[in-house]
């Protein structure tokens, strides 16, 4: 499974940088750049403290319930769009 495009909309989503999400999970700029393009596995733990930092604990919920990955970044996407217009 792809998770690089879920991983890099909920970073953006929060406004992080790929260094400030590496100093989060004790990894560097170049891990989480593979690991958004989905050139490295998606270790569980990590996936866990990833959501944790996001605050987006919710789409753990949805992707163990069988949530397809795209409808979830259509998800943050129309979530942040609002967001942005009610501003």
């Amino acid at each position: 499974m792809n998770y690089g495009p879920l991983l890099r909309a909920t970073r953006e989503i929060r406004g992080l940088t790929q260094e400030e999400m590496g100093n989060h999970l004790g990894v560097s700029r170049t891990v989480i750049t593979k690991m958004e393009k989905d050139r490295v596995g998606l270790l569980f733990d990590r996936a866990l403290k990833w959501f944790e930092v996001t605050q987006t604990q919710k789409v753990v919920e949805m992707l163990t319930t069988g949530v397809e990955i795209a409808v979830i970044i259509d998800c943050l996407s129309t979530l942040i769009g609002g967001f942005i217009r009610w501003l």
